[in-house]
């Protein structure tokens, strides 16, 4: 049995039902987030994964044992919010102290421990400072202390860095995945982290592996690159990727072994891709959704007897790349990552090729990625 499972977790409100079903298998020592876009259900699951919410039905079991009705303080569980609420009128060593003080803990463990722990997060230096005396960074920085003076079964983390500016979650981002590594690289402990957050690039460089939720249902629970690379469906495919994945409505078709896509007036050979697409569907001919990449997008010249002609509308400069919006006659907008030592020209028209490989087909009617 893995070491957190939640069994059909569903959580209902009035008029509303947050969780439906959820299913969820964690092994210990991961680093599992939990993504989705506000409202989806995340940390109403997390919530009730640390007891602070009531399933309406299902199970949560930790470490083989049934915890479903067992009160939040004997979850064994330590909890880092997003607001990090710390004790203002406590100096950083009492709000770390503070729940070995209240379980009576001896009062030289409880300073061996503290210092443990601020040595772990590099403030040893503040534990005599007040929260109003540090930056963010540094609350941030006793939040996690005062978890991990805990040494619980889980982490959980409640969107724990939405507060900060850029360059600070930047740098956090670096100090959780050292202090996962830190802490399962030590033979009396394993560190399980559950990690909730709607910013993808904090779920695809801190998950060993992703939880996408949407409408209260675990859509796709897959390690960062397989996520990226083969999303199972339409909202992962939109939801995950900066730039995202561009998508296009159109048909499948094929005849003689060779494959074309339609689309508003134009089309190109699919190879192999889209023949394995129309076998899995088991017709000659079938409405779908392309989804691709920017980066598997490239323009050329419109002399280029297989490319499709679009306008090149921005040019968006983003140091190593360039991110190009482009559209077509028909109205399709698409973009792509172009390096920027290319003269490309705003209002240019170009040829349009797309990767074969790295092209997705989507199911219309259902929005599942049909070779997924």
């Amino acid at each position: 049995m893995s070491y957190l499972n939640l069994e059909k977790i569903t959580k209902n409100f009035p008029g509303c039902k947050a969780v439906d079903e959820l299913d969820l298998e964690v092994e210990q020592g991961e680093f599992i987030v939990l993504l989705g876009p506000s409202g989806c259900g995340k940390t109403t699951t997390l919530r009730i994964i640390a007891g602070l919410e009531i399933q309406s039905s299902g199970k949560v079991i930790l470490d083989g044992k049934d915890v479903s009705d067992t009160p939040p303080e004997r979850r064994d569980m330590a909890m880092v919010f997003q607001n990090l609420a710390l004790y203002p009128h406590m100096t950083v060593y009492q709000n770390i102290a503070f729940y070995l003080q209240n379980i009576h803990t001896s009062k030289d463990d409880i300073d061996r421990r503290v210092r443990q722990s601020a040595r772990r997060v590099e403030i040893e230096e503040l534990l005599e400072r007040k929260p109003n005396q540090l930056s963010g960074g540094q609350r941030q920085r006793v939040a996690l202390a005062r978890a991990l003076v805990r040494s619980p079964k889980l982490f959980l983390l409640d969107e724990p860095l939405a507060a900060l500016d850029a360059k600070l979650r930047a740098g956090m981002r670096s100090e959780f995945k050292l202090l996962h590594r830190s802490l399962n690289e030590q033979e009396s402990s394993m560190g399980t982290f559950i990690y909730v957050t709607h910013d993808q690039i904090e779920a695809m460089t801190l998950g060993t592996r992703v939880a996408v939720i949407y409408k209260g249902k675990v859509v796709q629970f897959s390690p960062p690159k397989e996520l990226y690379k083969t999303p199972k469906n339409l909202f992962v495919a939109a939801f995950v990727g900066s730039p995202e994945m561009n998508l296009i409505e159109g048909s499948l078709s094929g005849s003689n072994g060779s494959t074309n896509f339609e689309f508003q007036g134009m089309s190109f050979k699919t190879g192999t891709r889209g023949v394995e697409t129309l076998q899995r569907i088991g017709q000659e001919a079938g409405e779908v959704v392309l989804g691709i990449r920017p980066e598997a997008v490239t323009l050329g010249s419109t002399t280029n007897l297989d490319s499709l002609p679009f306008e090149i509308l921005t040019i968006e400069p983003f140091g190593q790349t360039n991110f190009v919006r482009l559209r077509s006659e028909s109205r399709v907008s698409i973009t792509c990552l172009v390096n920027p030592d290319l003269s490309f020209k705003e209002g240019e028209i170009v040829g349009v090729n797309f990767n074969p490989d790295c092209v997705h087909y989507f199911n219309k009617q259902t929005g599942e990625n049909v070779l997924a």
